[in-house]
């Protein structure tokens, strides 16, 4: 059996866009989390009086020097202002265009909903998951260090982060600003970046937290180039940390010792009978750890980017992957 023949590289378990389908009845990450900020949103305006849930789940004024309280950090990205739709709305909105891919388009039977390429599916979701959690970490603490005496709240960052590592990926995709003005997404990413920064600096309008929003940016461009240009994964790490641990716990085999030929009893004393240790074939490991684990990763970006963005590497071990399981089960 060849490496074309793993259940993971048959065509049919990705889509048209080369992605890995999602598992028969499971529910998009992206969906989820648009799930948990919807009803927290709904639940503090129907069952909690005053916004308590909303303002116990904000950062407030003075969190970065209550460390109790830096649990704030994690909790606002899921809160958003209440009596009004569009701020929780606009944050959903660009989770659904860029982290699930759901956009309007011109297809065979003419304008409507279409999902293409996304960040949830070019991560894979725990790797989504896991970066944009770290960057709703990043953007409240950095809006916590710049703006001390004020609150925030709201998935802004975590979104910013999102955008901008779509328009890394896909700089050429060419989206409707508004509905109207065509645009590349790179420039869409600038512009955002601009905007921004120029709230920022005190141009735009107050109640906007714009220190997160550039730190979402930032956060984006750290992960971009010290882990994706390198086909890496921050979710890489605890898989190494976990295969460490398992170590320690795993049980060791029994050692035997036996003397070495020189200690072994004289042979020509009759007296004594020279015996050597019986010895047994070693057995062979049934599969060899690190050849599956890069083996794996060289088919997950296989799939993602086709035998052409494959590097000279890659593929001469793909052809020597292939040419080993060809052998072993003639």
């Amino acid at each position: 059996m060849g490496f074309q023949d793993r259940d993971y590289n048959r065509y049919e378990s990705y889509d048209d866009y080369g992605y890995r389908r999602p598992r028969s009845g499971s529910l998009s990450v992206t969906l989820y989390l648009i799930l948990i900020n919807v009803l927290l949103w709904i639940a503090n305006g129907f069952f909690f009086p005053n916004n308590s849930l909303t303002e116990f789940l904000a950062i407030e004024p003075g969190t970065w020097n209550t460390p109790e309280n830096w649990w704030k950090f994690l909790t606002y990205g899921f809160a958003h202002a209440p009596y009004t739709f569009w701020h929780i709305g606009g944050n959903m909105l660009g989770l659904v265009m860029f982290g699930y891919g759901m956009m309007l388009g011109l297809g065979p039977g003419g304008i409507g909903l279409f999902r293409g390429e996304n960040i949830e599916n070019r991560l894979g979701r725990a790797e989504y998951l896991v970066f944009y959690l770290l960057t709703i970490i990043f953007s409240g603490m950095v809006y916590a260090v710049f703006n001390p005496t004020t609150g925030c709240l709201g998935a802004s960052g975590g979104v910013t982060g999102i955008v901008i590592l779509y328009a890394f990926f896909y700089p050429a995709k060419t989206l409707l600003l508004w509905g109207i003005l065509p645009l590349p997404m790179w420039a869409i990413g600038l512009m955002i970046v601009f905007m921004d920064a120029g709230g920022a600096s005190g141009v735009g309008k107050g109640g906007i937290a714009y220190s997160a929003h550039l730190a979402g940016a930032f956060f984006a461009l750290l992960y971009y180039f010290l882990f994706a240009r390198h086909h890496q994964r921050i979710t890489d790490s605890f898989t190494g940390w976990g295969k460490k641990f398992r170590k320690i716990f795993k049980r060791t085999p029994k050692l035997h010792i036996y003397p070495e030929k020189d200690n072994l009893p004289n042979t020509n004393d009759t007296s004594v009978k020279a015996t050597k240790p019986e010895t047994k074939p070693e057995k062979k490991p049934e599969k060899n750890e690190e050849f599956e684990k890069r083996l794996d990763e060289i088919l997950g970006r296989y799939g993602k980017v086709g035998e052409a963005g494959l590097t000279k590497e890659e593929r001469e071990f793909l052809q020597y992957a292939s040419k080993k399981y060809r052998d072993k089960n003639k």
